[in-house]
């Protein structure tokens, strides 16, 4: 007789302070604003902030931590999580530990994949924003996804 194994997905994802759930993210900076203590960080780290239709945030999730230098993350682990809680929309925010906020050629890359991931799921990939030293770049602003 064989056996089935029950699949479980299972996904991290941090519940948003209460003055900020249900809080509209309003633009780039917005979410730059809520998240700009990632300029400090010492490694890359890649964070999803789930929204619904109408730009509220619902939750965030640290999707990966990688090196000062890089950070490695599949779109699909990055969708995987909004899917499930039913996110309209998620803006990613990436950190660059080594100071300029300016988008790398891979960030472009894998900001272009994400979106046509994310678009496969009914997922808008509203921004995708590099942070830097004292400041940021909103790859929708810059005209890239």
């Amino acid at each position: 007789m064989g056996y089935i194994k029950k699949l479980k997905a299972t996904f991290m994802r941090k519940r948003v302070d209460d003055d900020l759930l249900g809080v509209p993210v309003e633009s780039a900076e917005h979410a730059y604003r809520l998240f700009k203590d990632m300029e400090n960080e010492a490694k890359e780290k890649l964070v999803c902030l789930h929204l619904t239709e109408g730009y509220e945030i619902i939750s965030f999730e640290v999707v990966a931590i990688g090196t000062e230098k890089y950070v490695l993350a599949e779109p699909q682990e990055i969708v995987r999580s909004a899917a499930l809680i039913r996110a309209k929309r998620i803006v990613l925010l990436h950190n660059h530990p080594l100071g300029s906020a300016e988008p790398s050629e891979d960030d472009v890359k894998a900001a272009i994949e994400l979106k046509r991931v994310a678009e496969a799921m009914k997922i808008v990939l509203q921004d995708m924003i590099v942070i830097g030293d004292g400041g940021y770049v909103s790859l929708v602003s810059r005209g890239h996804i």
